[in-house]
Protein backbone atom coordinates (compact mmCIF):
# COMPACT_ATOMS: atom_id res chain seq x y z
CA UNK A 1 0.00 0.00 0.00
CA UNK A 2 2.37 2.13 0.97
CA UNK A 3 4.63 1.65 -2.44
CA UNK A 4 0.66 2.57 -4.57
CA UNK A 5 1.22 5.78 -2.78
CA UNK A 6 4.22 6.62 -3.48
CA UNK A 7 3.66 6.06 -7.10
CA UNK A 8 0.46 8.59 -6.75
CA UNK A 9 2.29 11.09 -4.90
CA UNK A 10 5.01 10.91 -7.38
CA UNK A 11 3.02 11.03 -10.64
CA UNK A 12 0.71 13.83 -9.49
CA UNK A 13 4.51 15.80 -9.18
CA UNK A 14 5.42 15.23 -12.96
CA UNK A 15 1.95 16.25 -13.50
CA UNK A 16 2.27 19.53 -11.85
CA UNK A 17 5.69 20.20 -13.33
CA UNK A 18 4.79 19.09 -16.68
CA UNK A 19 1.21 21.99 -15.64
CA UNK A 20 4.00 24.47 -15.12
CA UNK A 21 6.37 23.94 -17.76
CA UNK A 22 3.25 24.48 -20.00
CA UNK A 23 1.92 27.56 -18.04
CA UNK A 24 5.67 29.24 -18.22
CA UNK A 25 5.63 28.91 -22.45
CA UNK A 26 1.95 30.40 -22.58
CA UNK A 27 2.91 33.26 -20.46
CA UNK A 28 6.04 33.40 -22.64
CA UNK A 29 4.25 32.99 -26.65
CA UNK A 30 1.66 35.71 -25.22
CA UNK A 31 4.49 38.02 -24.24
CA UNK A 32 6.07 37.87 -27.63
CA UNK A 33 2.80 38.34 -29.41
CA UNK A 34 2.26 41.09 -27.59
CA UNK A 35 5.98 42.76 -28.33
CA UNK A 36 5.21 41.26 -32.48
CA UNK A 37 1.81 43.30 -32.54
CA UNK A 38 3.71 46.65 -30.74
CA UNK A 39 6.75 46.16 -33.53
CA UNK A 40 4.12 46.06 -36.38
CA UNK A 41 1.86 49.17 -35.25
CA UNK A 42 4.89 52.00 -35.87
CA UNK A 43 6.17 50.19 -38.92
CA UNK A 44 2.34 50.13 -40.44
CA UNK A 45 2.19 54.25 -39.31
CA UNK A 46 5.48 54.33 -41.34
CA UNK A 47 4.13 53.28 -44.50
CA UNK A 48 0.82 54.86 -44.40
CA UNK A 49 3.12 58.15 -43.65
CA UNK A 50 5.37 57.60 -46.87
CA UNK A 51 1.92 57.00 -48.91
CA UNK A 52 0.62 60.32 -47.86
CA UNK A 53 3.60 62.33 -48.39
CA UNK A 54 3.59 60.44 -52.16
CA UNK A 55 0.42 61.72 -52.68
CA UNK A 56 0.80 64.91 -51.38
CA UNK A 57 3.58 65.50 -54.07
CA UNK A 58 1.47 63.50 -56.59
CA UNK A 59 -1.60 66.29 -55.89
CA UNK A 60 1.24 69.28 -55.71
CA UNK A 61 2.52 67.85 -59.47
CA UNK A 62 -0.84 68.00 -60.36
CA UNK A 63 -1.48 71.88 -59.81
CA UNK A 64 1.37 72.71 -60.72
CA UNK A 65 0.66 71.78 -64.28
CA UNK A 66 -2.75 73.04 -63.58
CA UNK A 67 -1.71 76.19 -63.47
CA UNK A 68 1.08 76.18 -66.01
CA UNK A 69 -1.93 74.78 -68.45
CA UNK A 70 -3.71 77.95 -67.25
CA UNK A 71 -1.25 80.16 -68.29
CA UNK A 72 -0.69 78.77 -71.54
CA UNK A 73 -3.84 78.64 -72.42
CA UNK A 74 -4.37 82.93 -70.87
CA UNK A 75 -0.99 83.86 -73.37
CA UNK A 76 -2.71 81.74 -76.23
CA UNK A 77 -6.14 83.93 -75.93
CA UNK A 78 -4.15 87.19 -75.70
CA UNK A 79 -1.61 86.17 -78.78
CA UNK A 80 -5.08 85.63 -80.91
CA UNK A 81 -6.59 88.56 -79.65
CA UNK A 82 -3.90 90.28 -80.11
CA UNK A 83 -3.43 88.87 -84.33
CA UNK A 84 -7.18 89.21 -84.86
CA UNK A 85 -6.93 92.99 -83.99
CA UNK A 86 -3.78 93.34 -86.20
CA UNK A 87 -5.66 91.86 -88.98
CA UNK A 88 -8.53 94.16 -88.56
CA UNK A 89 -6.49 97.26 -88.72
CA UNK A 90 -4.93 95.57 -91.30
CA UNK A 91 -7.40 94.96 -93.19
CA UNK A 92 -8.00 97.96 -95.56
CA UNK A 93 -4.13 97.95 -96.30
CA UNK A 94 -3.82 97.01 -99.85
CA UNK A 95 -6.99 99.50 -100.57
CA UNK A 96 -5.22 102.39 -98.97
CA UNK A 97 -2.01 101.68 -100.55
CA UNK A 98 -3.36 101.94 -104.25
CA UNK A 99 -5.14 105.38 -102.95
CA UNK A 100 -1.77 106.56 -102.06
CA UNK A 101 -0.93 107.80 -105.58
CA UNK A 102 -4.25 109.51 -106.29
CA UNK A 103 -3.24 111.55 -102.78
CA UNK A 104 -0.02 112.24 -104.30
CA UNK A 105 -1.81 113.44 -107.64
CA UNK A 106 -4.03 115.82 -105.45
CA UNK A 107 -0.88 117.05 -103.77
CA UNK A 108 0.67 117.86 -106.87
CA UNK A 109 -2.30 119.64 -108.06
CA UNK A 110 -2.69 121.77 -105.21
CA UNK A 111 1.01 122.84 -105.54
CA UNK A 112 0.31 123.86 -109.37
CA UNK A 113 -3.02 125.91 -108.33
CA UNK A 114 -1.15 127.92 -106.05
CA UNK A 115 1.16 129.22 -108.46
CA UNK A 116 -1.85 130.33 -110.25
CA UNK A 117 -4.02 133.28 -109.64
CA UNK A 118 -6.28 132.29 -112.02
CA UNK A 119 -7.28 129.30 -110.45
CA UNK A 120 -8.76 129.79 -107.40
CA UNK A 121 -11.51 127.80 -108.31
CA UNK A 122 -9.93 125.16 -108.79
CA UNK A 123 -7.20 125.37 -106.37
CA UNK A 124 -10.15 125.57 -103.61
CA UNK A 125 -11.93 122.30 -105.24
CA UNK A 126 -8.64 120.60 -105.30
CA UNK A 127 -8.11 121.52 -101.66
CA UNK A 128 -11.52 120.11 -100.69
CA UNK A 129 -11.29 116.73 -102.07
CA UNK A 130 -7.40 116.76 -100.54
CA UNK A 131 -9.00 117.95 -96.99
CA UNK A 132 -11.93 115.07 -97.60
CA UNK A 133 -9.72 112.14 -98.62
CA UNK A 134 -6.90 113.27 -96.23
CA UNK A 135 -9.18 112.65 -93.25
CA UNK A 136 -11.03 109.69 -94.41
CA UNK A 137 -7.56 108.27 -94.56
CA UNK A 138 -6.68 109.58 -91.18
CA UNK A 139 -9.66 107.78 -89.65
CA UNK A 140 -8.68 104.58 -90.52
CA UNK A 141 -4.98 104.70 -89.44
CA UNK A 142 -3.05 106.51 -92.39
CA UNK A 143 -0.15 108.93 -90.96
CA UNK A 144 2.23 110.98 -92.77
CA UNK A 145 5.62 110.09 -91.52
CA UNK A 146 7.49 113.13 -90.78
CA UNK A 147 10.78 114.00 -93.21
CA UNK A 148 11.78 117.33 -94.10
CA UNK A 149 14.54 118.79 -91.75
CA UNK A 150 14.43 115.47 -89.71
CA UNK A 151 17.62 112.91 -88.64
CA UNK A 152 17.57 110.65 -91.57
CA UNK A 153 16.14 107.26 -90.31
CA UNK A 154 16.36 103.77 -92.96
CA UNK A 155 13.08 102.39 -91.04
CA UNK A 156 10.92 105.50 -92.21
CA UNK A 157 12.67 107.08 -95.13
CA UNK A 158 14.09 105.99 -98.47
CA UNK A 159 17.48 107.71 -99.37
CA UNK A 160 17.06 108.83 -103.22
CA UNK A 161 20.29 111.30 -102.99
CA UNK A 162 22.84 112.89 -101.16
CA UNK A 163 23.62 116.27 -101.88
CA UNK A 164 26.63 118.49 -99.50
CA UNK A 165 25.08 120.88 -97.57
CA UNK A 166 25.79 123.02 -95.16
CA UNK A 167 23.00 121.01 -92.53
CA UNK A 168 24.47 118.28 -90.40
CA UNK A 169 25.37 115.06 -92.19
CA UNK A 170 22.28 113.19 -92.62
CA UNK A 171 19.86 116.02 -91.86
CA UNK A 172 16.84 115.44 -94.53
CA UNK A 173 16.81 118.38 -96.53
CA UNK A 174 14.28 117.73 -99.27
CA UNK A 175 11.33 115.06 -99.79
CA UNK A 176 10.55 114.14 -103.06
CA UNK A 177 7.77 111.66 -101.84
CA UNK A 178 5.86 111.41 -98.84
CA UNK A 179 5.50 108.29 -96.38
CA UNK A 180 2.89 106.56 -94.78
CA UNK A 181 1.98 104.77 -91.58
CA UNK A 182 -1.11 102.55 -90.88
CA UNK A 183 -1.80 102.09 -87.66
CA UNK A 184 1.77 102.58 -86.63
CA UNK A 185 3.41 100.45 -89.55
CA UNK A 186 5.52 101.87 -92.15
CA UNK A 187 3.41 101.02 -95.98
CA UNK A 188 5.15 103.61 -98.00
CA UNK A 189 8.23 105.14 -96.86
CA UNK A 190 9.44 108.42 -97.43
CA UNK A 191 11.50 108.81 -100.58
CA UNK A 192 14.13 111.97 -99.41
CA UNK A 193 17.38 114.26 -100.13
CA UNK A 194 19.81 113.49 -97.03
CA UNK A 195 22.37 115.90 -96.29
CA UNK A 196 26.27 115.10 -96.81
CA UNK A 197 29.62 116.75 -96.27
CA UNK A 198 30.93 119.02 -98.21
CA UNK A 199 34.23 117.79 -100.39
CA UNK A 200 37.57 118.63 -98.35
CA UNK A 201 38.99 119.85 -101.39
CA UNK A 202 36.21 121.80 -102.38
CA UNK A 203 36.52 124.31 -99.36
CA UNK A 204 40.16 124.10 -99.78
CA UNK A 205 40.09 125.44 -103.55
CA UNK A 206 37.39 127.95 -102.36
CA UNK A 207 39.80 129.20 -99.74
CA UNK A 208 43.08 129.21 -102.26
CA UNK A 209 40.79 131.61 -104.38
CA UNK A 210 39.57 133.80 -101.86
CA UNK A 211 43.28 134.58 -100.72
CA UNK A 212 44.30 135.06 -104.22
CA UNK A 213 41.42 137.77 -104.33
CA UNK A 214 42.15 139.25 -101.05
CA UNK A 215 46.15 139.08 -102.44
CA UNK A 216 44.80 140.88 -105.57
CA UNK A 217 42.95 143.73 -104.01
CA UNK A 218 46.09 144.69 -101.88
CA UNK A 219 48.13 144.79 -104.68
Amino acid sequence: MGKKREEKLQEKKVEAKEQFEKSEVSESSGEEGEKSEEEEQPAQLEILKERLAETEKQNKELEDRLIRLAAEFDNYKKRVAKEQNQLVKNANENLISKLLESLDNFSRALDSARNSADNKSLQSGVKLIYSQLMDILTKEGLEEIRAGGERFDPHLHEAVLQIESDQPEGTIVDEISKGYKLNGKVIRHSKVVVAKKKDGSTKSSESKQAEAKDKTGTE
